[in-house]
């Protein structure tokens, strides 16, 4: 199935090309609590799984429309993501591996790159990127961003995808240029940290309509134009390996993201500008489009 938050405040299952409220009457019914949020839904899914089959299937729902649409997940307690986990190695455009050099750093040693970004930067389809004032080299990096269902700790590669609801779209957005450091890596939660900086959404697809989430195709347009296209099966740690390791620093609550790194490296990707229109899809899970805009 796949679920989306809707405005006002609201969540509905994603059939076809309707949108089906689902939130409220499961909320009459005592299912869900009053104004319901995503990680209410994703907590309790298990035991309201059943009601939510019979109203995908008898409740009649509205055309989806892009401006009803809201971050599927908008207060998760944490959002990791991976740092160069892609084996690239490629130049050409559609290439599953990623452009760029060959990753030379080690497995084991990715894994500990991988940071934390702010739940503040999240913004929903159909929003905007914005350019802070004090920065202007902003970079749009595509992602497949694994969605936890519930608590969590400790958890085996074995054990991995029981933890996991389902999948979106998350932009790793960075400000390359941004300050005096020259330490990149030490500096990444501020670069990627700003307000707008993780665009998610449309949806949240469940992880039984996504069997293999490592053999997805990526694509990431701009302005119309194809810029990003690559495949998950590159990942050098796979989802597995990612929800496994994390488990061990830190408790997964429902709701929590992991997003899993982009296929190129920077010399491929491309700076934003105001009045760019990106849209991001990724296969299984869908497509959406957003802006960029200037801080005023």
């Amino acid at each position: 199935m796949k679920f989306a938050t809707i405005k006002p405040n609201d969540l509905a299952i994603v059939k076809n090309d309707t949108l089906i409220p689902v939130g409220e009457s499961l909320s009459r019914e005592g299912a869900l609590p009053k104004q319901a949020t995503m990680l209410d839904l994703i907590a309790r899914y298990d035991s309201v799984k059943g009601q939510l089959e019979n109203i995908a299937t008898k409740g009649a729902g509205t055309r989806i429309d892009a401006k009803l649409l809201k971050p599927p997940v908008e207060n998760p307690t944490k959002i990791w993501a991976a740092a160069g986990n892609y084996k690239r190695g490629s130049e050409g455009l559609g290439d599953a591996r990623g452009r760029g050099n060959a990753a030379k750093t080690s497995p084991e040693e990715l894994l500990e790159n991988i940071f934390l970004k702010p739940p503040s930067s999240i913004v929903g389809p159909g929003g905007n990127i914005v350019i802070p004032k004090n920065a202007d080299s902003i970079f749009p990096e595509l992602e497949l961003c694994v969605v936890i269902g519930k608590k969590a700790r400790h958890v085996s590669k074995a054990q991995a995808f029981d933890a996991i609801f389902g999948y979106t779209i998350m932009l790793d957005v960075t400000a390359r240029g941004y300050g005096l450091s020259k330490n990149l890596s030490g500096t990444r939660n501020v670069r990627k940290g700003f307000e707008s900086f993780s665009p998610i959404g449309p949806w949240i697809t469940t992880k039984d309509e996504i069997p293999n989430p490592d053999n997805l195709w990526m694509k990431l347009w701009i302005n119309g134009e194809l810029k990003q296209s690559a495949k998950t099966d590159a990942m050098i740690n796979n989802i597995a390996t990612l929800v496994s390791f994390l488990s061990d620093v830190t408790t997964f609550y429902p709701g929590d993201l992991i997003t899993t790194g982009n296929p190129d490296s920077p010399e491929f990707q491309e700076k934003l500008k105001p009045g760019d229109v990106l849209k991001a899809e990724i296969e299984g899970i869908g497509a959406m489009s957003l802006g960029v805009a200037k801080e005023q």
